[in-house]
């Protein structure tokens, strides 16, 4: 009975926080560059039925019990998303992996897939935070009196200022999704990063890969399981009242 109702809690613990993900992504649908998270499932444990103290019969021996379920791990769904033509001079999207680079208020990086970006005070192309975006510029180019508004961007990140190149922007993947980590705000932090030679469109932007349907589809589920599991708990403690008050008699 005990384990009922463990594993019962265990199963109302993991839909509800498969609830709030799915949640998470369907409020992110309209989140430049945002992409959806899915869950993985494991089973805490397994207990064989075929040990000391339990009669079995030959068919029983392979059969075991298990002890409840726990999200192992997130897993960032890299896919892309729909590209929208906006003819923003400073609107950005990545055709392929990869990421953009930016540094944040404290000197550190941090690296998105959303390219909305505009020009700031100092005159540095930021993100909505406020976080700068790298720029590799050349030798001879003046960062101070650039002006942003009449760039071109090439496909290879080449920035093209009165027909010369001024800088470049890279773009930056990474080998496993555990070296990649979210922080919010469409913004990651990582480790291991390498150079990448995909395409950057200008004038475009890369709206959210969250598929409505689907996640609705996954939160009905998801919401029966965790009424199953309810109901479950509901049960295993009615039992236990009554074996408590058979005893108390």
């Amino acid at each position: 009975m005990l384990r009922s109702i463990w594993n019962s809690m265990s199963g109302l613990n993991s839909n509800q926080n498969r609830i709030d993900i799915i949640s998470n992504n369907i409020a992110n649908i309209n989140t430049n560059g945002y992409k959806k998270i899915d869950v993985n499932f494991s089973d805490i444990m397994k207990e064989n039925i075929d040990r000391l103290g339990v009669p079995v019969i030959n068919n029983d021996k392979d059969k075991y019990v298990g002890s409840g379920c726990r999200i192992s791990g997130f897993i960032n769904n890299n896919l892309q998303g729909a590209l929208e033509k906006t003819n923003n001079n400073l609107d950005l999207a990545i055709e392929g992996i990869g990421y953009f680079k930016l540094i944040d208020k404290e000197g550190n990086f941090v690296y998105t897939r959303n390219g909305s970006f505009h020009i700031d005070s100092e005159n540095n192309i930021v993100d909505s935070m406020g976080n700068k975006l790298e720029i590799i510029f050349n030798e001879n180019a003046s960062e101070g009196i650039i002006d942003y508004n009449n760039i071109n961007i090439k496909e290879d990140g080449s920035i093209i200022c009165n027909d010369k190149q001024i800088g470049k922007i890279n773009l930056y993947s990474f080998i496993s999704d555990d070296d990649l980590y979210p922080i919010g705000n469409s913004l990651f932090k990582g480790k291991n990063p390498q150079l990448i030679d995909s395409k950057i469109k200008q004038g475009y932007i890369e709206k959210s890969n969250v598929d409505i349907a689907k996640e609705l589809t996954d939160l009905l589920v998801t919401q029966r399981a965790f009424e199953f599991n309810s109901r479950a708990l509901k049960s295993s403690e009615e039992m236990w009242q009554i074996t408590n008050n058979l005893r108390a008699k």
